[in-house]
């Protein structure tokens, strides 16, 4: 019995798995990883940095190759190297919102982390239901394939539905799909090569 009920207290249950995969990226000091984003504007690929409570560092590979953004919660701004080469010359100081540095599909740079992106799925979970697929492999590793969905005619930032693919392990999502209200895809997502809690150089989220 007391075997039985330590399984069922490590094993999250269909509605509350994206709640504990939220709960392991808040407890992480930080992460980076390849993300490869394809939607309609074509594709991105960008190495991602992330360590809290909220520094972001992008190093774009495509399409803007060699192009970095530092964002940096203490001073609320993007920092943008549009050659790269940060920290051998002054880049431009913008505000999150500004254009330039926004992807194609209007994210914000300081709303780009893994959690905001769970927190949004959390949201839509809450306007509908989550399920839990068989389990299947993607890119050698062992994942959960969850699909959250809204209720008919709702949405979170035009989003209806979200399919997740969260390594078995460490419950981190390797890939998410996301739609619009009629089932046409919006964004598919793919996080590569991912570091959990990796040691950044002192001057990785410099400005």
């Amino acid at each position: 019995m007391l075997l039985l009920a330590l399984v069922a207290m490590s094993t999250p249950s269909e509605e509350g798995l994206i709640a504990a995969a939220l709960s392991r990226i808040d407890a992480l000091q930080g992460y980076r990883l390849t993300l490869r984003s394809q939607g309609s504007s074509g594709e991105e690929v960008i190495r991602y940095s992330y360590q809290g409570p909220g520094y972001v560092r992008m190093d774009m590979e495509t399409p803007y190759a060699g192009a970095v953004l530092i964002y940096r919660p203490d001073t609320g701004k993007v920092q943008l190297w549009p050659f790269g080469s940060p920290g051998r010359r002054p880049g431009l100081s913008l505000r999150p919102t500004n254009r330039m540095v926004r992807s194609s599909r209007g994210h914000r740079v300081d709303q780009s982390d893994v959690g905001t992106l769970l927190r949004n799925v959390q949201q839509l979970q809450q306007l509908g239901s989550a399920r839990l697929l068989e389990p299947t492999t993607l890119d050698g590793h062992l994942v959960k394939h969850v699909v959250v969905e809204a209720e008919p005619g709702r949405t979170v930032h035009e989003v209806a539905r979200y399919d997740l693919w969260l390594d078995e392990n460490t419950l981190f999502p390797l890939r998410v799909n996301s739609y619009d209200r009629r089932g046409e895809r919006l964004e598919s997502v793919r996080l590569e090569d991912v570091e959990l809690d990796p040691a950044f150089p002192p001057d990785h989220f410099a400005p």
